[in-house]
């Protein structure tokens, strides 16, 4: 019994039929009013330290009422397909917040297709895009203004606090209907739908906090993203030298690696989820209030990190509570299922995320499990039996699938260590060569000549570091080979290099291609010769 995408398609469909006269109305009147009246409506005139003091490469920038403007950053997830995702690790190890904040395992992917690739296609990366900055209260005021615009203030760069969860929900989706109808061209789209606003969802906010793709796994577990000086060139925090225990202007301060401003300290940031406690390694069952991340500038220095999260009751005794210390930022998200064509493709991945690989190269596949249980299931007429065969294949699926995913991390660690090896291969080779050179001279020289004897100690030690980095790496070449089918490679390494590109060390993608030859070579003969890899290093 295998997923049947046939009823989902036609409900799709059906929804679209009673849904496109009314839309089709809505945008043809849209059409004719608002090419004149859209222009002047969505004019940026404010300047732009008062929405993007620190400009960079890959800036989206929205147009907002009152002539302002708020900008956004790209977060790459790396993953292959449309139901690919990203195991990521949230969470820290310190004992003091552990009830709250333990290390567990979520998974997260983007609505968007990353730059370069296609939606669909294998390792072309998803991403999804959030707030450079927290709302500020000047942007807040000009979403409400109902056309009396101020002027933005210095003080109006303070972040928005003040802000119920719900009348952050509320802003979201007055600024997305307002740019549907002012500059409906603005929102990035995905697959012919466009994006809309919304609150982070707490492994969107963290995974962005730590630096996401930019980062290094082990450098995205710490309780800070990596940093270039002291704290306090980062977040503003509780303390006389740093917030002065009062809000500052957004921006003011050095950004995360993924160019996001205040992401720690400042205001506190609301996210989507309701607070969840840790029954170590995984959230426990009940939701309570709602998520503040981050810290704030009360915060003392020694509480901020990437990992804080503090619970706020939505109501108080006097009714909708709000924080002086608690404000937002914005990410832009997309529907998942956005056409029968997108449902069919995600069926069809779905259908073989449980299939059964087998693992070595060349040789023949075995019976896929999951048939057999079909073919029993079809074959008993005992109806217990049936409800146990399919209680069975559920589990056999998710087993599968789980087993899969693992997989795919392990050769993605393999691959990123066989790009490691033959960076050491060339700088041991080239420590070979340097040592040769400065033998010539000495060539003519007595054996016993303590230069001489130091220089051929030196090029023998460096010839037999290069041979064992050779041979770890063939080694390496043999694993990768016997223990992966050659799709898995193939879709790991596209998304290793992906990973290199937002790590900012574009000097390693070569090498990842020389990698990606080297195993087809070894896959063909069987090994690869040291002059064979040389080559390739030259």
């Amino acid at each position: 019994m295998r997923f049947d995408s046939s009823a989902p398609l036609s409900r799709f469909k059906a929804r679209e039929r009673q849904r496109w006269p009314r839309r089709g109305f809505a945008l043809l009147t849209l059409a004719v009013l608002l090419p004149f009246a859209a222009l002047a409506a969505t004019q940026i005139t404010w300047k732009e330290q008062f929405y993007n003091p620190h400009p960079l490469p890959k800036d989206l920038i929205l147009p907002m009422p009152c002539g302002g403007a708020m900008v956004f950053r790209p977060v790459v997830v790396p993953a292959d397909r449309l139901l690919g995702d990203r195991r990521i690790t949230l969470g820290g190890q310190d004992e003091r917040f552990g009830f709250a904040e333990g290390f567990r395992q979520d998974f997260l992917a983007g609505s968007f297709a990353a730059p370069g690739g296609t939606a669909g296609a294998p390792g072309g990366g998803r991403l999804y895009y959030i707030g450079k900055y927290e709302v500020t209260a000047d942007q807040y005021a000009a979403l409400g203004s109902q056309g009396a615009c101020k002027p933005p203030t210095t003080l109006g760069r303070l972040p928005k606090t003040q802000v119920s969860w719900n009348e952050a929900v509320d802003f979201s989706v007055h600024y997305t209907e307002w740019l549907y109808a002012k500059a409906p061209t603005a929102l990035p789209s995905e697959d012919k739908v466009r994006g809309f606003l919304r609150l982070p969802t707490e492994a969107e906010w963290e995974y962005a906090a730590r630096g996401g793709a930019a980062v290094s796994d082990s450098e995205f577990i710490r309780p800070l993203f990596p940093m270039q000086g002291p704290l306090s060139d980062y977040a503003w925090y509780g303390s006389p030298d740093s917030s002065g225990f009062k809000p500052q202007a957004v921006g003011l301060l050095k950004p995360n690696p993924l160019g996001l401003y205040d992401i720690l300290g400042n205001a506190a940031e609301m996210v989507l989820d309701p607070f969840r406690l840790n029954k170590v390694s995984r959230l426990q069952g009940q939701a309570g209030g709602l998520i503040a991340k981050g810290g704030d500038y009360l915060t003392p220095p020694d509480a901020i990190r990437s990992a804080e999260r503090e619970e706020i009751a939505p109501f108080d005794a006097k009714g909708v509570k709000r924080s002086d210390t608690t404000g937002f930022r914005l990410v832009i998200s997309a529907p998942i299922l956005t056409s029968p064509e997108r449902l069919a493709q995600i069926a069809q991945e779905w259908h073989e995320l449980p299939k059964s690989e087998s693992a070595l190269a060349g040789t023949e596949r075995l019976e896929d499990p999951l048939d057999e249980i079909d073919l029993l299931i079809k074959s008993t007429q005992d109806e217990a039996l049936k409800e146990r065969l399919t209680g069975l294949k559920t589990v056999l699926e998710a087993n599968i699938a789980t087993r899969n995913e693992q997989r795919d991390r392990a050769a993605l660690s393999l691959l990123n260590f066989g790009t490691f090896l033959l960076t050491r291969i060339k700088d041991s080779q080239a420590m070979v060569e340097f040592r040769k050179k400065a033998l010539v001279p000495l060539q003519n020289a007595p054996a016993t000549d303590p230069s001489r004897q130091l220089l051929q100690k030196s090029l023998t030690e460096a010839q037999e570091t290069a041979e064992l980095d050779i041979k770890y790496y063939r080694d390496i070449l043999s694993q990768i080979v016997q223990e992966y089918p050659p799709k898995t490679i193939d879709n790991e390494l596209i998304v290793l290099k992906r990973e290199f590109n937002e790590q900012g060390h574009p000097r390693l993608l070569p090498y990842a291609d020389i990698l990606q030859r080297n195993l087809a070579q070894f896959r063909q003969s069987g090994d690869l010769a040291s002059p064979e890899i040389l080559k390739g290093l030259r």
